[in-house]
């Protein structure tokens, strides 16, 4: 887990790091912080405003050259969904997503229903390698962590065939979220170990909500 502030949501701009401030509505804000407290997550970036393009290009410089774990969030609904992306690979996750709806079939639907502008792009871990062939397995691992520990609805909801359309009984879900924090806490304590001494070539800084 690497070493970041924890951001302070509690405003009505989201400031990145080129100094440019989008504005959003308190409401928005408050379901957007409530919510990843709730899950207890301190995410590098959080983007809200999709639908400016002011935004995306943010996202696109941003994350150039960086590897992690994303959350795609509806504010309205809060339903959400999580992936994985190789080095330089964030920002087409985005798009493919989000912008094209190439990508899940149920963001694909949610956007459609409920609009760009109530989702939120959220990077929750970022990966502390370049991914290659021989440690993609590792970024595969942390995103089924995510998966696993978080229970994301939209990839649960997954049409058939989907590479990780697990599902779980009701008694699993409630004993797999009861540990969460205690599971969470460990995996950060190996993260940062592993990541000790190491330097990134694009450094993040924080994000404002």
């Amino acid at each position: 887990y690497l070493n970041i502030a924890q951001n302070d949501y509690k405003t009505k701009t989201i400031t990145t790091l080129n100094n440019k401030r989008y504005f959003s509505t308190s409401r928005d804000t408050d379901r957007v912080y409530d919510f990843l407290k709730s899950k207890n997550l301190k995410p590098v970036f959080t983007y809200d405003n999709l639908h400016e393009d002011s935004v995306r290009k943010s996202i696109a410089k941003d994350t150039k050259g960086l590897s992690g774990i994303y959350m795609i969030l509806n504010k309205e609904t809060l339903s959400y969904y999580i992936g994985s992306a190789s080095t330089g690979r964030i920002n087409s996750r985005f798009t493919n997503h989000l912008i094209y709806l190439t990508g899940s079939k149920v963001v694909k639907n949610s956007v459609k229903k409920y609009g760009l502008h109530n989702f939120a792009f959220i990077i929750l871990e970022l990966f502390p390698e370049i991914v290659n062939q021989e440690n993609n397995k590792k970024l595969l691992n942390l995103e089924d962590f995510y998966l696993k520990s978080l229970l994301p609805d939209y990839n649960i909801l997954t049409e058939a065939g989907s590479s990780f359309g697990y599902k779980h009984t009701e008694i699993t879900r409630i004993k797999m979220k009861s540990n969460y924090s205690e599971v969470l806490a460990s995996h950060r304590e190996l993260i940062g170990s592993l990541n000790k001494g190491k330097s990134f070539s694009n450094p993040p800084g924080d994000t404002k909500l």
